[in-house]
């Protein structure tokens, strides 16, 4: 195929997954209407569903096929990886409501991922050992041992979690409460497109979107022109750039550390604390660029520690506190609308990235920066200034920007614990005029949202309601 083919692929697949990502969370947190959902659970159905998508990614690696058969292939295991992911990462919230049981589960997940991605780096190393880089037999050999080894993990995901199921009358309730919502109407278009819009209703995930993109963000700048500014601005080979990302290995300890750390301190903190770590890191390129002081490659490790560090902080916290956002949402909604949540994160994101890699293209070709497959090019200053703009002003920005939301997150254990008292609290029927004024203070802040506005609950105080309780 030619390069054009190749990316339209990408293209159309992205697109693909952005949109199966999107209606994903809305779907898996309605499916309970159905038997099959309380049968299988709402969100362990569709990971049963695309437990095979891993095995026909196999298909996808059969060499000397048409365009066609590669777009069909490669659609069909995103979008059931789409499938997969978003009822995956709610599965926290349904399982445990305490802050440490959480936290354990999201750094145990995190820390396994982080030894897959070794094992990703490692196997083809060990593969090409024995095949000429040129032939296409490694890499079926390759996603046959992933695929295998994959589907099993998610057999033993699907035995090994739980969630609540719902039953047939508090799904007829369920029912009832949309159909009160939605002035008696059924879902339409509108409705479901202002269901996705809600979301950002909630304070604290409005901050955490605002955390997780422009931090994000950054990475992808960096990622996206760091060998650039390693060859062309330092005069170094790609071998440089190689062993300077091969001090990733510290993501393991970093996020059992993390993990332990915020039991004990505030997201805040930790995110503060890497997001410094990361700001040092982008003055450290530009100072290396500029001055070139004697023992450069000291000074490069040492920035590449303080990134690699920050980073996994970076990666770590989002996902981490992504799980009890959906509770603030309960208390205000009276639902569990994890699946929405994940949703509109998930697409959010992907959005973001893109637009990080296109905004990098974009300054580069801006200053006049040339192309080459060899990388023998000399590049004319412009576009050295440009590199190293990106590579430090515009990852130092971007981080900064990360560190004015964060200065404004005030999820953490002690704010959840409180939260999610008072939520059990009307859950079980106990009344509004009740709470603890520091309580409602809490969930003011957390939610954004008056607490006395709250219509949910105050069938609580109803009088037939009382005399029942």
């Amino acid at each position: 195929m030619t390069a054009g083919q190749g990316a339209t692929i990408f293209l159309i697949g992205r697109v693909a997954d952005a949109i199966v990502s999107l209606v994903m969370g809305n779907i898996s947190d309605n499916v309970y209407k159905y038997k099959i959902g309380r049968m299988f659970g709402r969100r362990h159905l569709f990971i049963l569903i695309a437990a095979p998508s891993v095995l026909i990614a196999i298909t996808m690696w059969v060499a000397g096929m048409n365009f066609w058969y590669y777009l069909i292939s490669y659609l069909i295991v995103t979008v059931l990886m789409s499938t997969l992911q978003i009822p995956w990462e709610t599965l926290p919230n349904e399982m445990t409501k305490n802050f440490n049981e959480r936290t354990k589960m999201s750094t145990s997940r995190m820390v396994i991922a982080g030894l897959g991605n070794m094992l990703t780096q490692f196997v083809p190393a060990f593969l090409f050992k024995y095949f000429p880089k040129t032939s296409p037999e490694p890499y079926i050999l390759m996603q046959a041992i992933f695929s295998v080894v994959t589907f099993f993990l998610i057999l033993i995901t699907y035995h090994s979690t739980w969630e609540h199921f719902v039953t047939k009358s508090e799904a007829k309730k369920l029912e009832a409460e949309a159909l009160a919502e939605n002035n008696g109407q059924k879902p339409n278009l509108k409705s479901e497109l202002k269901n996705y819009f809600s979301t950002f209703r909630i304070k604290t995930f409005r901050l955490h979107m605002g955390i997780y993109l422009s931090s994000y963000f950054a990475a992808q700048l960096f990622t996206t022109v760091f060998v650039y500014y390693i060859v062309y601005v330092l005069g170094k080979t790609t071998a440089t750039s190689g062993f300077l990302q091969s001090l990733s290995i510290v993501s393991i300890p970093v996020t059992i550390i993390a993990g332990f750390a915020i039991t004990k301190f505030s997201y805040r903190a930790l995110d503060l604390f890497g997001f410094s770590l990361i700001l040092i890191s982008a003055i450290d390129w530009g100072f290396v660029a500029y001055v070139r002081p004697a023992g450069e490659m000291a000074w490069l490790i040492v920035g590449m520690v303080f990134y690699e560090i920050g980073l996994y902080i970076l990666y770590f916290a989002p996902w981490n506190a992504f799980p009890f956002i959906p509770d603030l949402d309960t208390l205000v909604t009276g639902k569990n609308r994890a699946g929405l949540f994940a949703s509109v994160m998930t697409f959010i994101n992907q959005i973001s990235v893109e637009i990080a890699g296109v905004v990098a293209g974009y300054l580069l070709d801006f200053a006049h920066f040339r192309q080459s497959t060899s990388g023998a090019v000399t590049q004319p200053q412009s576009a050295i200034n440009m590199i190293t703009f990106i590579v430090s002003g515009g990852v130092g920005i971007m981080i900064i920007l990360a560190m004015f939301f964060v200065s404004r997150f005030h999820l953490s254990k002690k704010t959840f614990k409180i939260l999610a008292a008072e939520l059990v609290r009307l859950q079980k029927g106990g009344s509004m005029k009740d709470v603890d004024p520091h309580t409602k203070a809490v969930c003011e802040d957390l939610t954004g949202v008056k607490y006395d506005s709250i219509e949910f609950w105050k069938k609580n105080d109803l009088p037939d309601n009382n005399s029942k309780m």
